[in-house]
């Protein structure tokens, strides 16, 4: 039985039903390429708007106003905001006066911490869910609201939040978790601070006498913390006085419970070199960090806290 070969025609006919190939036309190409070009230019010229909005209400005031919210929540997630802010802004990031009001309000946020744990310390055995969850809920975001205000001091250019970023990451705040949190986010602050100091060498003349000018000025006024905390900044500017930077990390590094604790502090210490004593107490606490078998605990702290 015989079989024929299969093979196709050298030149087949096209598929019946099909259109014929046409070239586009104008109409056709406005349609694939210039429309959908207007609607993006027309959606980033509505986005820059909104950020050009938003950006006239970052001045220090409306700034400061946000983070002292009513809404414990607002307040703590502008808080965020700003500490992100103070990364990219040179200018705020240098303003003393609006370091002395932030460092103002995170002593009055530890404060305010401390009391909100006594009080669900001291809620009746008998409180209602909901009471506890209310008072848990309320602790929660102040802890945040803590957490991220030392993040935004610890982004400033000037180091008038260290005295209050020294006493929180030695002591902590809060209770617990919280606490042990605190203290390491306290530390990464002060590494952030010292890091800092680059982008205030890149001030100009004009910028650092004007920021010697309003430290002079807040050193003067009336409110016993914040003139401390300026007439500090001032001294170590000026190089008459220690800034209790590295006495500080030092302290930390002697932290028997928190192996992660001293890690960071080895850390910080690459951002400080001190002068005289403190230069040599700083080798010294690396030394010994560097010989750390790490005793004690590495303490976990859950994603929710």
């Amino acid at each position: 039985m015989s079989s024929e070969p299969n093979s196709t025609p050298p030149n087949p006919e096209p598929v019946k039903g099909l259109p014929p190939v046409k070239a586009p036309s104008g109409r056709h190409i406005v349609q694939l390429f210039v429309v959908p070009g207007l609607i993006v230019a027309v959606a980033v010229t509505i986005l820059l708007g909104f950020s050009w909005l938003a950006g006239g209400s970052r001045s220090p005031d409306k700034l400061l106003e946000s983070i002292q919210s009513e809404n414990p929540d607002i307040r703590w997630r502008a808080a965020n905001d700003l500490a992100q802010v103070l990364k990219k802004d040179d200018t705020l990031a240098s303003d003393p006066s609006f370091g002395l009001k932030l460092a103002e309000q995170l002593k009055k946020a530890m404060a305010e911490l401390n009391r909100l744990d006594k009080d669900q310390a001291g809620l009746p055995t008998d409180a209602s869910s909901k009471e506890k969850t209310k008072a848990r809920n309320q602790l929660t975001a102040q802890e945040h609201y803590v957490q991220y205000l030392g993040a935004c001091l610890g982004n400033m250019s000037v180091l008038v939040g260290a005295p209050l970023l020294e006493e929180l990451a030695k002591n902590g705040c809060g209770q617990g978790d919280a606490r042990i949190l605190l203290r390491r986010q306290a530390v990464w602050a002060l590494a952030n601070l010292g890091d800092g100091q680059k982008r205030y060498a890149k001030l100009s003349n004009e910028r650092k006498a004007e920021i010697h000018q309003k430290l002079e000025q807040e050193a003067a006024s009336a409110n016993t913390d914040t003139a401390a905390w300026a007439r500090t900044t001032l001294n170590y500017l000026d190089h008459k006085g220690s800034l209790g930077v590295i006495e500080a990390l030092a302290d930390c590094s002697r932290e028997e419970h928190d192996t992660f604790l001293r890690k960071e502090v080895a850390l910080a210490l690459t951002f400080w070199e001190g002068e005289g004593p403190e230069k040599e107490l700083a080798e010294q606490t690396l030394v010994r960090l560097a010989r750390d078998t790490g005793y004690g605990e590495r303490i976990e702290i859950k994603e929710s806290d």
